[in-house]
């Protein structure tokens, strides 16, 4: 037996959200200058006498849709500047507002943190990452494994269980059980251990608000035309994470027991066979999935890195007032740089550098293996777009869109039929249709794909360069 040790460093391109399964309210965060102010709940109310404890109480308790701990600071000066002495970190980048100037509050998914309140990337994300190329690595190479997910698939329809248990044990419970204990779990991932990153800075948090946008040959026909208002190119939602901003690095140790070895054929899983499993993986990724949707000034190349297609530098400034923001110079011919980060144009040819897609609110084909059990793309998107449908069904009313109900039923799905809903006396929602049942004509399933909006610039959630070394 033998321990080989790696490092994986991270390089975070774009917005990571590892959360805690906790949000912050709009009780829960206040501007501070032209900045986010998470408040410290417990050092708040140590500082506050009993008369101001029983003045805010009051306020946790008010239910106001519109009124946050912004609007109530205002009113309390007094409170307003013990909460600028109970601060336990901000963020860079200012409240949101309405047209009209009001102050618009989110939940906010909160990023995972140690006990000091800073964050981390745990190494259980990373492991989870690193098994899932395994396995979309182990089914490209097996056929067999297409006939267990068909039998695990009926059977799911009969008894709800997921479909793909049989597929993981098949892959990684790969040694006898215990004769003593035969409900042990002997998974062969046990003789790969990964470390937690180091604790970050709260500086390399930010709050990204969700965009999915659609891919190249969705019309977006089901747009409500009105005029230069009407956005074909995507959907910006009211869904808010606390994410590692675009530029964040951290770095990850991991060993692996050489036992593992000859469990996935004559590959071994050192630098280089974990580095081709993950560019495998991103390849598969970017050809069933990627090449389906504009980059938004970015493209996915053979190598997992990405070269701007908009003519400006790539480089992502790590330090100031424009932290996160990319280089506004002119990229140098084909390098994707400017004159003045030509030295991150080297780095990066010297690195060999990976992509992968890490945390939450990524896309269903960077978490998931079943496009890999086919090598038809029209078994792959019916397959998948079922799977989507049957989380994800379209609720119509039919005497409000009876065109719609019978297109869905045309296209082989079952619509869920829905009564409409009215507020004010005004009909306010009719169909709730995710459009699933359509991705086999789009040519792409899911038909969109994840993205984070820091300030005015969308990123690819989750996207990461990672290189493998040997420590």
């Amino acid at each position: 037996m033998a321990i080989r040790r790696y490092r994986f460093d991270i390089a975070v391109v774009g917005p990571v959200h590892i959360g805690n399964g906790m949000r912050y309210g709009k009780k829960d965060y206040f501007a501070s200058g032209n900045k986010i102010a998470v408040l410290d709940t417990r050092k708040f109310v140590s500082l506050l006498d009993a008369h101001q404890v029983k003045r805010y109480c009051n306020f946790l308790e008010e239910d106001r849709s519109s009124f946050g701990l912004q609007g109530f600071l205002k009113g309390n000066s007094d409170l307003s500047k013990v909460a600028e002495r109970s601060i336990a970190y901000r963020i860079d980048s200012p409240l949101a507002t309405a047209r009209c100037g009001d102050i618009q509050y989110h939940d906010v998914w909160e990023f995972v943190k140690d006990p000091y309140g800073n964050p981390y990337i745990p190494g259980s994300s990373i492991k989870g990452m690193l098994r899932t190329a395994i396995l979309l690595n182990v089914l490209l190479e097996d056929d067999s494994y297409c006939s267990l997910f068909d039998a695990a698939e009926a059977c799911s329809r009969k008894t709800g269980r997921k479909a793909d248990g049989s597929i993981v044990k098949c892959a990684f419970f790969r040694e006898r059980p215990d004769k003593a204990d035969p409900d042990t779990v002997n998974d062969i991932m046990k003789y790969v251990s990964v470390s937690d990153s180091d604790s970050l800075s709260t500086n390399d948090l930010v709050f990204v608000k969700k965009y999915d946008s659609f891919s190249k040959d969705d019309p977006a026909d089901h747009k409500l035309d009105m005029g230069k208002l009407t956005l074909r190119k995507g959907n910006e939602l009211n869904i808010y994470r606390e994410c590692l901003r675009p530029g964040t690095t951290a770095s990850i140790d991991i060993a692996v027991d050489d036992r593992i070895d000859g469990y996935f054929g004559n590959r071994v899983l050192d630098a280089q066979g974990l580095t081709t499993i993950l560019q495998r993986s991103f390849d598969f990724y970017s050809r069933c999935f990627l090449s389906h949707f504009e980059q938004e000034g970015e493209v996915a190349s053979s190598t997992g890195s990405s070269a701007a297609l908009d003519g400006r530098c790539r480089y992502i400034i790590q330090s100031g007032p424009l932290k996160g923001e990319r280089c506004r110079n002119r990229a140098v011919n084909e390098t994707g740089y400017c004159n003045s980060h030509q030295g991150e144009a080297a780095k990066q040819r010297a690195s060999d550098s990976v992509t992968c897609y890490l945390g939450g609110g990524v896309d269903f084909m960077s978490k998931t293996v079943v496009g890999a059990l086919f090598d038809a793309e029209d078994e792959r998107l019916e397959a998948i777009s079922r799977i989507l449908y049957s989380q994800f069904p379209s609720r119509i009313d039919p005497s409000k869109h009876p065109d719609l109900f019978d297109e869905v039923r045309q296209a082989g799905f079952d619509p869920i039929k829905m009564s409409s809903q009215y507020r004010h006396g005004r009909l306010s929602k009719a169909k709730d249709d995710h459009r699933h049942w359509r991705d086999s004509q789009l040519g792409v399933s899911p038909h969109t794909m994840k993205w984070g909006i820091v300030g005015k610039q969308k990123y690819p959630m989750g996207k990461c360069d990672v290189t493998i070394r040997e420590v």
